[in-house]
């Protein structure tokens, strides 16, 4: 790469780096301001109350601390007009050169995911030799100039001791992108809520206010929502994924469409298994199995008919509906064995019972079905759950910093659990690292239907 481009890359690399320091503390400030705001509405919820002693030591300190993070803010965004007004031009090219290798072409949209695999080629192919410039410069010779700005501009070098490179906004949404259709809660239309400091944290509603007939005199009786908490914290997810070196000496699109969808492959089964039935902790996040109000965990009726099933669904979507949800982005997540039997399951007269889940939808509401809800629950293995929620109420929280790094001397277990070199295979093993969280701004959005043992010729009688 010729090095005007690649002092271009740092300087706007280091306008970045400002740039996320800013939006760090602004992040920070907006999450202490929210802290503060939550303290003041729980007070004023319970009958307008003054803070107690406790509280108002907190809210004190929340203040003071917003007051140092104003300043630090008015020290950076002062740093940031010094810098801007003394801002000198990149020397030109030297002439005859034009500085690029790969001639230049019309401006393509490209499919999500795919900016995202090309730059875990150029990790993959240069194994992380001559650091950030080093995979500028094959990314130049492989993609063009255009690619090359860009894939600098949006990664640095990490200071992790395990190696590898930072991935910032750009390229881990291009990734969050290619996600949305392969996990089955972002698919359903879960809000996806950046984290730039690796937290968020804002209020949730989990009860309702109360609003009165009176008389032309009566005072108005004090009355407020109940709010809580919703505390999103980064939570590490590290995927492993071989990638065939001969795939990697074969450039095109079709090479970039595989890498991202092995990428793709191992988050999303990840997230889809966490984010649907995973129990937290302090390293994971907690699925909506355990974010349902206990009130919302129904048990499926034991006998399998036509009108039990739409009692037992009946029963999830009121789950919601009695606690005035919005119902913005309703709908269902579950098994593909269940998906077949409601579409074979009949009434009396012959008529199927579900014809419209071949659109999509199960009554009204559409669907995602994903083998990460299990079919083999229950003693006898045979029973299933099934999730309806309102997605929008879903946050997915995402920090949109991705790390890539790459080894050709690691193992891995593959799918069957049999010990595999990276060497001996001639293979390159990427390391992925993304940090998401999940939660929800009500405590009834979400129902679960457990002990469902729904498939074909499960029907009494049968």
């Amino acid at each position: 790469m010729q090095w005007p481009i690649w002092k271009n890359a740092v300087k706007k690399h280091k306008e970045a780096e400002m740039a996320d320091r800013i939006t760090a503390l602004k992040a920070r400030q907006a999450e202490n301001i929210s802290a503060m705001d939550t303290l003041l509405a729980t007070a004023a919820a319970d009958n307008d109350r003054d803070l107690t002693e406790a509280e108002q030591a907190k809210y004190d300190a929340m203040r003071a601390e917003d007051d140092r993070l104003t300043a630090n803010l008015d020290r950076e965004q002062d740093m940031e007009r010094r810098r801007a007004a003394s801002a000198r031009p990149i020397a030109p090219l030297p002439p005859g050169n034009s500085g690029a290798t790969v001639p230049a072409q019309p401006a393509v949209t490209l499919e999500p995911g795919i900016r995202f695999a090309r730059l875990t080629q150029a990790v993959a192919a240069t194994k992380g030799r001559g650091g950030m410039q080093g995979v500028s410069d094959y990314a130049e010779k492989t993609w063009g100039t255009a690619f090359a700005y860009e894939a600098a501009d949006n990664m640095q070098q990490s200071v992790d001791t395990q190696g590898g490179f930072l991935v910032n906004t750009a390229y881990s949404s291009d990734l969050i992108d290619a996600l949305r259709p392969a996990v089955a809660v972002r698919k359903m239309g879960a809000l996806s809520v950046p984290m730039p400091s690796g937290n968020l944290t804002m209020r949730k509603q989990t009860g309702v206010s109360n609003a009165q007939w009176m008389g032309e005199r009566d005072a108005i009786q004090t009355s407020a929502p109940s709010v809580g908490v919703v505390a999103l914290t980064a939570k590490k997810l590290a995927a492993l994924v071989p990638i065939s070196n001969e795939l990697l000496r074969y450039n095109s699109i079709q090479t970039d469409a595989m890498v991202r969808n092995d990428v793709v492959r191992e988050v999303a089964l990840a997230e889809d298994q966490q984010f649907i039935r995973g129990q937290g902790s302090q390293f994971a996040p907690n699925g909506l199995r355990y974010l349902a109000n206990a009130a919302n965990i129904i048990t499926a009726n034991a006998t399998v008919n036509v009108q039990n099933v739409r009692s037992d669904l009946g029963k999830l979507r009121l789950g919601l509906t009695k606690n005035n949800v919005p119902m913005t982005r309703a709908g269902y997540i579950i098994n593909p064995t269940l998906v077949e039997f409601l579409s074979q399951l009949q009434t009396a007269t012959g008529a199927l019972a579900f014809p419209e889940i071949s659109e999509g939808r199960i009554g009204a509401y559409p669907y995602a079905c994903t083998t990460s809800v299990p079919d083999n629950l229950g003693d006898a293995g045979n029973q299933s759950e099934i999730y309806f929620a309102d997605f929008a109420q879903i946050m997915i929280g995402d920090a949109l910093q991705t790390t890539l790094a790459v080894s050709t001397e690691a193992s891995y277990e593959d799918s069957e659990g049999k010990t595999r070199s990276a060497f001996q295979n001639d293979e390159t093993l990427i390391r992925v690292i993304e940090a998401v969280d999940l939660g929800s701004r009500y405590d009834t959005a979400i129902a679960c239907l457990t002990g469902a043992a729904w498939f074909p010729g499960a029907v009494a009688g049968e």
